[in-house]
């Protein structure tokens, strides 16, 4: 009978073990799903604070061309379009829409041309009574469209109001979108 009983006892002694090893396994699921809430909480917070700090950045330098806009100039070559050769600087081209509605220059690709010229027609229309939309192809002033950090995305626009960037928008090709963005900064006449 001895015997059974420490059997017993040590049976028990095993259920209390497993019992706390369990219960340890449980704390430690509840103790990493936590810390990985922690984590995840502590990632979004970071990105969003990268994601502020990135927009503030951008929007500091975000109107000024990269290189002095006087400097870039248009010179005519075999291979390109009497429009490349027409006009030297943004300031010429901006000359062209002097009443008072703000412009919007449009530098597209001649590769997404087809893509997005209905929208930007569309656009054109109902911004009509509140800017002038003006399309670009980068090709065609390719020095001009670096300058103004236009080069590399198609559609990248930029609102000029009394001849100052107010805005940009890059690879935007919904008229509706386009229309909202602009209409935040041209009010109809």
């Amino acid at each position: 009978k001895r015997s059974n009983r420490k059997t017993c006892h040590c049976v028990n002694n095993n259920n209390n073990n497993n019992n706390n090893h369990n219960n340890n396994k449980h704390r430690l699921k509840e103790d990493a799903t936590t810390s990985n809430d922690n984590i995840k909480m502590n990632l979004r917070t970071l990105a969003t604070t990268l994601l502020v700090a990135m927009t503030a950045t951008a929007s500091v330098n975000a109107f000024a061309p990269m290189s002095s806009p006087s400097s870039v100039r248009t010179t005519p070559s075999s291979s390109s379009s009497a429009l490349s050769a027409k006009y030297n600087s943004m300031d010429e081209i901006l000359a062209l829409f002097p009443e008072d509605k703000p412009v919007l220059i449009n530098f597209y690709d001649a590769d997404t041309e087809d893509e997005i010229k209905a929208d930007i027609f569309r656009a054109k229309q109902l911004l009509a009574d509140r800017a002038t939309l003006v399309s670009i192809k980068q090709q065609d002033y390719p020095e001009l469209a670096k300058v103004w950090d236009c080069a590399t995305k198609s559609p990248s626009m930029i609102l000029f109001k009394d001849g100052t960037p107010v805005t940009r928008i890059y690879e935007e090709t919904h008229y509706l979108e386009i229309v909202a963005k602009v209409g935040r900064f041209a009010t109809a006449s």
